[in-house]
Order: C-alpha cells, then structure tokens, then sequence
C-alpha cells in the first residue's frame, strides 16, 4: 500500500476564494435592500433640505444676488456688491450688482469720483465697468490704458564720469526733476495727496503687484541693489509710474542688519559721500529724484547732508524725505542749496495693520484739506499695497485728487505749512493750489 502525504493548502488560494464569497454574500445583500428601497421607499424623501443658488427672486420679478449677508429677519435685502477692487460691500437693493452698470450722462471717472474731463462727463449716456465709463465706439481696454512715461535715458540729460552714468541739466535747461516726472495738472484746483511706496525690486511678487495694481500717480522706490533695477524701472515707468531710487543713509542703530557698502554716512565730508552717492545714481537711470532709507544719524549732521544736497541740486535731481526722521537737517539744507525738495506727512505703515494704515491715510486726507496738500510714504508690504488700493479708488468720491510726488516737490513739509498756504523752497513755485 503506497504511503499518501495530504497537501497544506495555499495562503492565497484559501483568501481569494474567501474574498470572492464574501463579496457575493455582501453584494446580494446591498442589492435586496436596493430593490426594496426602489419599489417601497418615498421620492421626496431623497430631495435637497435646502437649495443653494447664485441668484433668488425677491420680489418674484428681479433677481437678487445670493450671499450669506442676506438676513430673514428684515424686509431689506442685503446683497454682496463688488466694488472696484473686487472686494465685497455691503449694499441694499432688489438687483445684482456685477460691476456693469448703464449710466445716462453720467461722470467719467477711474476712482468712482466726480471726473476731471468736462468734456466726458457731458458727453451722454454709456456702460460703467468696474467705476469705469465705457461710451459707445470705445472698448474698456482703451478707456483703461496707461500712457507709458517714455524711454529713458532721455538724450542729452546723462554723463559718463569714471565710467559712471549720471543725470544732469540738459543744455536747454531741462532737469530730471521734470524730465522724468509724471505730468500732472489740476484744473478743478482741488486738495491733492501724493503717495510714495518703496522697498521695490527686491521681492519679485510685491514689485509686479505695485507696478500693475496701483494707480499709475502712486510713485514708486526702488533699491539701488535691486536685481534688474533698470528692468523694473522701464516696466515701472511703461505702466505709468514715476520713480525714485533709495539712498541708504547712517542710521543710529542697525540691530542685526548690515550697513549698505555705499552707505552715506555722518561725520564725513563730500570725498566720502559724494562718491558713494555718484555709485548710487549709476546704478540707474530714469528717476526723477531720490529718497532716504533710514538716515536719522546722517540727516542730523547738516555738513555732511551739504555736500550731498549740492550734488543733487547740480544734478537737477529732487530729494524726497519719507517722513520718518526726526531733527533732519534736509529742510534747512534744501533751502540753502535750492534742491528740489518734499517731505512725506509721515510714514502710513509703521505698525502693519489695516487699521492703523486706513487712520494713516485718513489723516493724509485731512491735511489735505487744510494745507492744500500732503504726502504719505510706505513699504511694499502686501496689507500697504492693499490699503492703498482701496484708498485711492475712493478719493474721487471725497473730493480729492491723487498727485504723483514730482507735483508736491518744492514744497514744505504740510504739516509745516503756515497760514495756510504752500510755501516753495526751490527755484520752481509749488505746483499745487495752496487753498486747494
């Protein structure tokens, strides 16, 4: 009789015959409640509690745009409106607001506000988009262009000196103060502020967004040791913008920042600094005038600030003061050397919050309407460009007019103002109306 030996079974084969009749036994068993369900079960029971929609009639005629603003418990609506900038508003009203509008001889305006243009405003009825008045033979791309300020260097207004490109006087007088300027005029003799953000060209991101998103009279700063520093002041200037380069000044204290190598210092006279400032100006060009970065121990010492500002002066380049340094000497200076010269009302972004920015530029406002005119000064912080988005979209409906910094300089800072009036501290009469 042979000897039989009995085969283990195998491992896989025994879990997928296993699996196979599990899933058979399940399956049957979903599929009988299926059945029953289908031929017993009521159909309105499987409908939505509760139906979600962009828009709702409300008064069984017109549409209403849907948000969760809207309330129950009141017989006005409450919609979600887009203003210019995209952001939601509150607004009552039985329809939609999709940024379109059709408007009967309504004013033309980029900021919502009254227009500057009687013309446009007589000129009869069209479509608003986005604040903006579309007339019939127009399209909204040219209603919204932006005049480039031009290629730079212009010519006849730049030296080489030991290999360096400078600004100067051209021959027929003409200076980058005004070259490189954005024209600016103010017919309705309205108050004016003037914006300046700076810190540009060293963050990619932030310095598109200042560039394309703000108003085309916001001036913008760049850092001297920006990358691509001459790129992003033609692209600056093509969508509008004047611009200033950032002259890094001695500080009392650096905490655990590096002073910049071209760092214009206290103590020394004119071989040290006008030097280092001459490094500075060549590292581009196109810019009507320059601005501080930091500087409270350099701007308190008026003999080295001197030489400095007579170089400017020679050079027919403004000097801008962002209004953050106390006991400065460059109001003194700028009298003796006839620079051109403005100082910002103060800094709007000293403590980063929305807040504190709005009563900020609330305040420019304000001293607008007093003196006339007022300058503000920030960074390219994301919360700075946004605010000053917002701001700036609304001053046309308080009437105010936003300038580009180039029309306030020669002026005293406004909150130095006396009687009133704008005083002028160079060879140029201030170029806004001091009664506003």
């Amino acid at each position: 009789m042979p000897y039989r030996r009995d085969v283990e079974p195998s491992p896989l084969r025994t879990g997928i015959v296993h699996a196979g009749l599990s899933l058979l036994v399940f399956g049957g068993v979903a599929g009988a409640l299926g059945v029953g369900i289908q031929f017993s079960g009521d159909p309105s029971a499987a409908g939505p509690r509760q139906q979600l929609a962009l828009f709702e009639t409300v008064d069984d005629a017109k549409p209403a745009l849907k948000s969760r603003l809207k309330t129950d418990t009141s017989d006005t609506v409450m919609v979600a409106v887009l203003d210019d900038d995209g952001y939601a508003e509150v607004d009552s009203g039985d329809e939609p607001s999709l940024g379109v509008d059709y408007a009967d001889g309504a004013e033309a305006t980029g900021t919502g506000g009254p227009s500057d243009d009687p013309v446009a405003d007589a000129a009869g009825s069209g479509v608003r988009i986005n604040g903006k008045l579309v007339k019939p033979g127009e399209s909204y791309g040219e209603v919204t262009a932006i005049v480039s300020l031009g290629s730079v260097p212009i010519s006849g207004m730049s030296e080489t000196i030991n290999g360096v490109r400078l600004p100067r006087i051209a021959a027929d007088g003409r200076a980058p103060a005004d070259a490189y300027a954005r024209p600016f005029a103010n017919p309705g003799q309205k108050p004016v502020v003037a914006l300046v953000v700076g810190g540009l060209g060293i963050n990619a991101t932030h310095t598109k967004s200042a560039i394309e998103e703000l108003p085309p009279e916001v001036t913008l700063s760049f850092a001297p040791d920006a990358q691509r520093l001459q790129y992003w002041i033609d692209r600056a200037r093509a969508s509008g913008h004047e611009v200033l380069i950032e002259l890094p000044m001695e500080n009392f204290d650096y905490g655990r920042m590096k002073m910049h190598p071209q760092t214009l210092l206290a103590g020394r006279g004119a071989d040290v600094n006008v030097s280092r400032l001459n490094t500075l100006l060549g590292r581009a060009s196109g810019y009507f005038g320059v601005i501080n970065y930091q500087g409270a121990k350099f701007s308190g010492d008026a003999a080295a600030v001197r030489p400095v500002l007579e170089a400017l002066s020679q050079r027919g380049v403004a000097l801008v003061e962002d209004g953050s340094l106390e006991d400065a000497s460059f109001d003194a200076v700028a009298d003796e050397t006839r620079v051109r010269y403005v100082k910002a009302s103060s800094p709007i972004d000293t403590k980063l919050t929305a807040d504190d920015i709005n009563l900020e530029l609330l305040e420019l406002e304000t001293l607008a309407k007093e003196k006339g005119a007022a300058m503000g000064a920030g960074y390219a912080f994301p919360i700075t460009i946004e605010m000053a988005k917002i701001w700036t979209s609304e001053l046309g409906q308080k009437g105010i007019l936003l300038a580009p910094v180039s029309a306030l300089v020669g002026t005293t800072p406004a909150e130095l103002v006396e009687d009133g009036r704008v005083h002028t501290g160079s060879i140029a009469p201030a170029p806004v109306n001091p009664a506003g």
